[in-house]
């Protein structure tokens, strides 16, 4: 890390660090668009004649996007790269990165041609360019949210890759890029059978909670966390987690002493108040401790966690 930060400290090192990412890490990988943001979260802040320079040798436009179908690896870390330089550089930089050829490039690569995680990541980035006025204005013009009622509807698709798609859709129709004479999806849920969910008001501040309350996914660079509405002090209780990623998470039981820092990177499992399984990095944490565990890497949709207490 100290040896990427030095390179990374001229332009022309950011540049070939950058180009690295895109170029090297893997699809199937789950810890990749985690690298990613770990290593330009390292990097030094680049300079606007790297930005521009970048820009050039990505050469990004709506053709560029449909280039390469068969090779999804290279457009998923392109937008993953994106979102995460999008999220750092807020205002006048970010805006400078919002170019013609890179608004069209993410747009495009939410057709449903896309690789569904090169779409997942566009759709990611187009959020991160939204943290700033202008550039939220800017893609609202393009007629996203039209493209977003489409993949809105696999919010309960099988196919879990599709279904955060779906997640992430509609929580962008919800709360950033707004439908005219589009009822908001948390007005029109049935709570009706649910007794227990995520509790939005004991939740850090950038996990996207689901309208029902049940699902939750975070796609911020710091670790978010959030506990539950329902409170045990005695007795055996017992929950499932259905895993819709196979990324980083901790998944487990915490008290309401246990403290939620996500900007140093403490969540469930980060204190002696809480312990937490994980399960793609096969480590059970307590104290900010972890030791590994011999149970194969969770898959998405493909585990059932469960937790005793």
């Amino acid at each position: 890390m100290i040896t990427l930060h030095e390179m990374a400290e001229t332009d022309e090192g950011w540049l070939e660090v950058v180009q690295s990412l895109i170029r090297v890490i893997p699809l199937e990988d789950p810890l990749g668009p985690a690298v990613i943001t770990l290593l330009l979260d390292e990097c030094p802040l680049p300079t606007k004649d790297a930005l521009q320079k970048l820009t050039e040798i990505l050469n990004l436009s709506g053709a560029a996007a449909c280039l390469d179908a068969c090779h999804p690896a290279k457009h998923r870390n392109t937008t993953a790269v994106l979102g995460c330089l999008a999220e750092k550089l807020a205002g006048p930089a970010s805006i400078g990165l919002l170019s013609p050829g890179i608004l069209e490039y993410l747009l495009h690569s939410l057709n449903f041609q896309s690789h569904p995680t090169v779409m997942l990541f566009a759709l990611i980035a187009l959020e991160k360019f939204a943290q700033t006025s202008e550039n939220k204005m800017t893609v609202s013009e393009s007629c996203i949210s039209d493209q977003l009622i489409l993949l809105e509807k696999w919010t309960d698709n099988p196919d879990y890759l599709k279904r955060q798609v779906g997640f992430c859709a509609q929580w962008s129709l919800d709360n950033l890029f707004l439908k005219e004479g589009r009822q908001f999806t948390y007005e029109k849920v049935d709570l009706t059978n649910i007794r227990a969910m995520l509790n939005s008001n004991d939740v850090s501040e950038y996990l996207k909670i689901s309208p029902h309350g049940l699902e939750a996914r975070c796609d911020a660079s710091s670790f978010e966390s959030v506990r539950c509405t329902f409170c045990v002090d005695s007795g055996v209780w017992y929950y499932e987690v259905t895993v819709i990623t196979s990324g980083v998470m901790q998944i487990g039981w915490a008290t309401k002493d246990s403290k939620f820092l996500n900007h140093e990177g403490y969540g469930i499992g980060d204190d002696e108040y809480s312990c937490a399984y994980d399960g793609c990095r096969q480590l059970i944490w307590y104290n900010a401790r972890s030791k590994p565990h011999s149970h194969p890497c969770w898959k998405e949709g493909g585990v059932a966690l469960s937790c005793l207490l």
